[in-house]
């Protein structure tokens, strides 16, 4: 063969092994299912699932890679190993482990990182498998609770608004639906709110809030007769005077308590506050006058020759507890004769 030709057929097959890998590549990008997982649990993913072929090959590469998205080129090796030379894989990332027998991957604990498009490479021989797959994590949703936003009642009919809440979960998909009834209710874009408008026939039904993801559900449920109820709109006067009664008397205690404690404080103090006014004391003294027998006496024969000083004196401060009484003293002075 010329060298024109050769070149002419190893073009031509360079284009045919082009289009049959391109071809192949998009067949399995098509065909990748969709696996979902739980975020945080143990997984196992099986690319190939019609598994190892029973042929007796000399040699086996299995080439395991994860890529972002599935036009990515750049793609992440998670497992290479080459069969039947050894039992364990020349290559292992971490976090993950391989099954021989069933050519699956496992994943101890899953994180986001681990999410994305995984592809598997089966050679053997003179054939070449490709297999794909995609993993999506979710997080598990958690029981949901249903809050009244407001409430109405007028002329016998109930208006309610009812919220259903989630505090874990992603991804969570909201419905609404009542027990025994055979049409679900639907509202305005699978909103997590529920607008009703009930007669007092309907108090009694039962409502039921259904949050869900991809790999969880939880459902809760609703009684509007605790809010549309006759004996509530009976009793709800009647406790509001209740309630405000009870408040005044507490009040009218609490009050008379501090007074009390007040005037007991008051009526302490002033049992232990000295006495500071000043007592006056009456000394009565004697004094005699001198010479006054030797003297010719007075014309009054009934005066008495002694004269009678009376001296006003203040006692002093006494001490905090003790109270000291009134005390008189008598004495008697004679005077000096001139």
């Amino acid at each position: 063969m010329d060298p024109k030709g050769l070149l002419l057929w190893n073009f031509l097959l360079f284009l045919s092994l082009a289009f049959e890998l391109s071809c192949g590549t998009g067949e399995s990008l098509l065909n990748c299912p969709e696996i979902p997982g739980r975020l945080g649990s143990s997984l196992l993913l099986s690319p190939a699932s019609e598994g190892r072929s029973k042929s007796t090959s000399k040699s086996i590469h299995v080439l395991v890679t994860r890529a972002e998205s599935p036009g990515n080129t750049v793609k992440k090796k998670i497992v290479s190993l080459d069969l039947p030379e050894g039992g364990s894989p020349r290559y292992l990332e971490n976090g993950y482990t391989f099954h021989l027998e069933n050519l699956s991957l496992g994943i101890l604990e899953s994180r986001k990182e681990n999410e994305g498009w995984y592809f598997m490479s089966l050679e053997e021989n003179f054939s070449v498998r490709h297999f794909c797959l995609q993993l999506k994590l979710y997080e598990q949703v958690s029981t949901p609770e249903i809050k009244v936003l407001n409430w109405t009642q007028e002329n016998g009919t109930c208006s309610l608004t009812l919220a259903c809440e989630v505090e874990k979960g992603d991804y969570v998909a909201y419905s609404w639906s009542e027990e025994g009834a055979t049409n679900p209710l639907i509202p305005d874009n699978s909103s997590h709110l529920l607008h009703l408008r009930l007669g007092p026939q309907n108090v009694d039904d039962v409502y039921v809030c259904t949050v869900s993801n991809p790999i969880s559900s939880r459902s809760q449920t609703f009684t509007p007769k605790s809010k549309c109820g006759p004996e509530s709109l009976e009793s709800r006067p009647w406790g509001l005077y209740a309630g405000l009664f009870s408040g005044a008397i507490v009040g009218v205690i609490l009050i008379l308590e501090v007074v009390i404690l007040l005037l007991r404080r008051r009526g302490k103090a002033n049992h232990y506050q000295p006495t500071m006014e000043a007592k006056s004391l009456t000394i009565y003294a004697q004094v005699q006058k001198s010479g006054s027998v030797h003297k010719t006496p007075d014309p009054l024969p009934a005066q008495d020759p002694c004269t009678t000083i009376y001296v006003a004196a203040t006692e002093p401060v006494p001490e905090p507890v003790q109270e000291p009484n009134s005390i008189t003293v008598y004495a008697s002075v004679t005077l000096p004769e001139s």
